[in-house]
């Protein structure tokens, strides 16, 4: 069944390469996004600031990917990839030379930005890299391997700010970043823009058809993802204190758990598409999301939420993982810069959106509520993924 996870095929050198560069520098995402707050502590900040970091960060890094979005298809992605690496590690330098908290603001702020250059390439490399008959499987072992280093790093990177201090950490964390940049210098530049030809008069309105009837894929596609990441937003930022208040003093199994089935969803979804369509796929991914959110509305003990954990990994990794290469198939590599960046920009969207909802509703009208509705907003993504596949029958 996993065999074909193996295949030379797919296990090119540049394959092997940006694998590399991302996983290495998830070490310093990962250390950058849980343990920064805990230094700012340290220094006299306040979690009110931590948010406001965080806030700035996203905020920045949307705007950088929209303005980025159209250089990955014509400058090309190596040099995308190589000048946010660059950025990126730089960025993670400057940390090392400073304690006050007004200059970590700026820094954080301003890995909004080395981010969205640098982040979003890797998608798109794997894209035009891969066999298209291989592209989930690609698309999962890329997201496995990541996964891996966020499940183990912020345990080690804790390790070393406990035992060695903060400027161990923030060295630990430009190392990393400089090796990122470094394996990205060897990947090859498999994608060249085409010449822009003069359009023939006659084709024009035929072109703009094809241009709008592509952006229409890529949107349906995209609003799947925003209601999936509506829906989880529900988890990711509230799961803690539901479970403290419902007395499951080890809520924090939760995210162990549902980070195995995370894994296990990106290295089985590729075969699972074997035996059923994407399409079918998908729809199950939607339905498990979204009862595994409803579930936790009604979970009063760990084994109910650790089955909501294990629904929640499993649907909404695969339901992504499915989109997302739905997205770069559907899309000619020429637009793959532009559509990648609409699709991560509707998860984006989801989780800010998400997040000040389910904020207000919880404070409001308690969890049990909240979670019910996350659920069915979950559920709103089916929708979507119906009018997508009516539009794309051919």
């Amino acid at each position: 069944m996993f065999t074909k996870l193996f295949s030379r095929r797919l296990w090119s050198r540049d394959f092997v390469l940006i694998v590399l560069v991302c996983t290495i520098a998830s070490y310093t995402n990962s250390t950058f996004m849980t343990l920064l707050p805990v230094y700012v502590l340290d220094l006299g900040g306040t979690n009110a600031m931590t948010g406001m970091m965080m806030t700035g960060l996203t905020v920045v890094g949307m705007f950088t990917r929209i303005i980025a979005a159209p250089l990955f298809d014509r400058v090309g992605r190596k040099k995308m990839l190589v000048l946010g690496a660059g950025l990126y590690a730089v960025n993670a330098l400057l940390f090392c030379f400073t304690k006050d908290l007004n200059m970590l603001f700026a820094l954080r702020v301003l890995q909004g930005f080395t981010q969205g250059v640098f982040f979003p390439v890797p998608h798109i490399i794997v894209a035009d890299i891969s066999p298209e008959d291989m592209l989930v499987d690609a698309m999962g072992l890329f997201g496995a391997a990541n996964a891996v280093v966020f499940a183990v790093a912020p345990s080690i990177g804790l390790a070393v700010y406990n035992d060695l201090g903060r400027q161990a950490l923030f060295i630990s964390s430009t190392v990393t970043g400089f090796m990122s940049f470094f394996f990205s210098i060897f990947i090859k530049e498999h994608y060249h823009p085409a010449p822009h030809a003069p359009a023939e008069p006659g084709r024009k309105t035929k072109k703009a058809r094809f241009d709008r009837a592509l952006l229409l894929l890529v949107l349906l596609t995209s609003l799947v993802h925003l209601f999936l990441y509506i829906g989880n937003s529900a988890v990711s930022n509230f799961l803690t204190p539901c479970g403290l208040s419902r007395g499951l003093e080890q809520i924090s199994l939760y995210f162990l758990v549902n980070n195995i089935a995370v894994i296990a969803a990106r290295l089985t979804v590729g075969r699972l598409i074997v035996y059923l369509s994407k399409k079918t796929c998908i729809l199950l991914s939607v339905l498990l999301s979204a009862g595994g959110t409803a579930l936790i509305a009604v979970a009063r003990n760990m084994p109910l939420m650790l089955l909501s954990a294990v629904l929640m990994g499993l649907g909404l990794t695969a339901a992504a993982q499915l989109l997302q290469a739905q997205v770069m198939l559907t899309t000619p590599s020429e637009h793959r810069g532009v559509a990648s960046t609409v699709f991560t920009f509707m998860g984006d969207i989801g989780t800010g959106a998400g997040a000040a909802l389910w904020g207000a509703l919880s404070a409001g009208a308690g969890y049990t509520v909240t979670y019910l509705l996350a659920g069915t907003s979950t559920l709103a993504g089916g929708v979507f993924h119906g009018a997508y596949w009516k539009r794309n029958r051919g």
